[in-house]
């Protein structure tokens, strides 16, 4: 007979620990939200089945955070095991404050971004290099928290401003950061110059600046292009933005000047336009001709 040969079980054929984390958290969830709907069904404790529910929202949440913190190998617990517990928070704000002076819609929206927003930033911390886009994630739960409590606090017609300023300085903050083993990423200044431009459009909106406010869009997009091709070098081939800088600054001026609603603005715009036009007819007719 031949000699058995011992099998040894390589780290891939071994039962995952998450695995095995999810299942006990699945069954720890199947078996609390049977035992609170029976209780709902049997109309025992009504006035404590949301808080039973938070309960085991925030149980399962901390499950999921026990999992990352004893196998640190995937960062994925994380943003189920924040956004769990932000939901239990919900619940249990929105049952604790209900008919009071201090509503709880407004923090249970407010505490489940901020705990979502916790996910993502540990997802960041995690690995920076690699997870870089977590922030993005991140910052937009954040604002949407932050804009709850600007409306709370009486400023609604300009909480959007504050929501794209918020993500535009994250893209602006982005330049910096290192993406794919590379920092000073041009690309993340376009996104970042059109949510602060739609910031413009808001805050100048909700001051009356209606003409400013239908141009600024289309300004600050130009303006965005125009430091674009400031930039450029060898490194960075972005000769061409002049391009869309010059038309969107013109549109912008164009817009501007339609919205302001004089009868030199009706008269001058579209003249300019015809004469750009006839410009552009004559310089082709030379190349032609030459």
């Amino acid at each position: 007979m031949d000699p058995e040969i011992p099998i040894h079980m390589s780290p891939a054929s071994e039962p995952d620990a998450h695995n095995r984390w999810v299942e006990a958290i699945a069954a720890f969830s199947l078996i609390g939200a049977g035992a609170i709907c029976l209780l709902q069904n049997l109309g025992l404790m009504p006035n404590l089945a949301p808080l039973l529910w938070a309960g085991l929202f925030l149980g399962d949440g901390a499950l999921f955070l026990l999992a990352f913190a004893v196998d640190r190998r995937q960062w994925w617990p994380l943003i189920p095991g924040t956004t769990l517990i932000g939901v239990g928070l919900a619940i249990l704000l929105g049952a604790t404050f209900t008919g009071l002076a201090l509503e709880g819609g407004p923090l249970a929206g407010v505490a489940l971004f901020v705990s979502v927003a916790a996910g993502f930033v540990g997802v960041y911390a995690y690995d920076r290099r690699r997870n870089w886009w977590a922030l993005i994630p991140a910052a937009a739960t954040g604002l949407l928290a932050l804009v709850i409590l600007s409306s709370l606090a009486g400023g609604g017609d300009l909480s959007g401003a504050v929501l794209f300023l918020g993500l535009g300085a994250v893209f602006a903050a982005l330049y910096f950061v290192e993406i794919g083993g590379r920092r000073h990423n041009w690309w993340t200044l376009i996104p970042a110059g059109a949510l602060l431009s739609l910031a413009a459009v808001v805050i100048l909106g909700s001051l009356g600046a209606e003409a400013a406010a239908a141009g600024a869009l289309f300004l600050g997009l130009g303006l965005t292009f125009g430091v674009l091709y400031l930039m450029r070098g060898p490194e960075r081939p972005l000769g061409w933005a002049w391009i869309p800088a010059l038309a969107l600054l013109g549109f912008g001026m164009f817009v501007m000047a339609l919205a302001g609603g004089t009868l030199y603005a009706r008269l001058f715009w579209p003249l300019a336009l015809m004469v750009a036009g006839l410009v552009l007819v004559v310089v082709n007719l030379r190349r032609q001709g030459g």
